[in-house]
């Protein structure tokens, strides 16, 4: 009995331990959206209604769900999303450690109450051989061994029914330790992971503003350099091309070279190139206008060895202006084409 208890313990533990890792044969890898899922939904199963630790990590991970969900559609194979996976993995395995742990004390209260419950039977039963020792009945000899016989019954059932207890409670008491231990692992990964996370961060940011200063070497009339929450703007003027044409000047293509050359130094960074214009014309020429110009540009860094995926080309014509069209020093503001660069871990994080 006690070693099949043990057992039974052991193999508890063991699916909360792997529930994670399980995939069904002949189907294709999921993803690390889809694992970090399905690992929460699995957990959620089996969570008691009083093991308020569990659904307060299991809520941690449904939040770090949410970051790698966002991250994973940015880039499937970055950093961000390894991090985040773990994070995930760590937190519901915290979890389910949490939920193990309180049904083993939901069991051993369940197993105090019942070896109550039986006491009081044998007090009960004690009582009525104590009454009938005293009383007068018929064939009193035959009553008091038939009394006697079922108090020695009892009395050996509580012996085993309290050794039984014993050995469970040790074992549960072990279990309980052994949980803790492992929470406190788990504990102390998350929380190198959020260092790590914040680390990278750091770097992140020192990188970006690396290159701020590099960048600032282009700044211009033509060219403006500035920084906002999106990462740095580079804001070059429409008098780098021609009008309404979508072609590239010398001097435009003479600032994207260094801006390439920035680029292939800091491999971390993606660029997002808008095309804007003024309110002049009709809706569909600027908005056509402004993703021609995106796109030359876009191709021109791409020439220059900046790999495609890093960029992204839109026009947006007069949807996006920064100054007055009813001036003309307004309208000349909104004619640009900005480069917005950013660090991708501070990207994904900002997603």
């Amino acid at each position: 009995m006690k070693t099949r208890n043990l057992l039974m313990i052991s193999a508890m533990a063991a699916a909360f331990t792997f529930a994670a890792e399980e995939a069904a044969p002949e189907q294709a890898a999921p993803n690390a959206v889809e694992t970090c899922q399905a690992a929460i939904d699995n957990a959620a199963k089996d969570i008691p209604a009083n093991a308020t630790a569990a659904k307060y990590s299991l809520a941690g991970a449904k939040s770090t769900l949410a970051d790698l969900d966002a991250a994973y559609k940015d880039d499937p194979e970055s950093d961000q999303v390894k991090s985040l996976s773990s994070k995930c993995d760590t937190q519901v395995k915290i979890a389910a450690i949490q939920a193990e742990t309180q049904k083993v004390r939901n069991s051993t209260a369940e197993k105090w109450e019942k070896r109550a419950a039986t006491a009081r039977s044998i007090e009960a039963i004690q009582e009525q051989i104590n009454q009938a020792r005293s009383g007068k009945v018929n064939d009193l000899e035959a009553e008091k061994a038939k009394m006697k016989d079922q108090e020695a019954r009892l009395q050996a059932e509580m012996q085993q029914n309290q050794e039984k207890f014993q050995a469970e409670a040790a074992a549960q008491e072990a279990a309980l330790k052994a949980a803790s231990e492992r929470e406190a692992d788990l504990q102390k990964k998350l929380a190198e992971e959020q260092k790590a996370l914040a680390e990278e961060r750091a770097k992140a940011e020192a990188r970006q503003q690396e290159a701020m200063n590099k960048l600032n070497e282009l700044q211009s009339q033509m060219i403006q350099v500035s920084k906002d929450a999106r990462g740095i703007i580079l804001s070059m003027s429409d008098i780098l091309f021609a009008v309404n044409k979508a072609d590239l000047k010398a001097d435009l293509k003479t600032s994207l070279a260094k801006v390439a050359g920035i680029l292939s130094v800091y491999q971390q960074f993606n660029v997002s190139i808008e095309g804007n214009t003024d309110n002049t014309g009709s809706a569909e020429h600027n908005m056509k206008l402004s993703q021609q110009r995106a796109d030359n540009v876009k191709a021109f860094l791409v020439e220059q060895g900046i790999a495609e995926d890093r960029l992204t080309a839109k026009g947006l014509g007069m949807t996006m202006p920064v100054a007055d069209n009813s001036t003309k020093e307004g309208r000349q503001k909104n004619r640009r084409v900005d480069l917005v660069i950013q660090d991708k871990a501070l990207q994904q994080e900002a997603k």
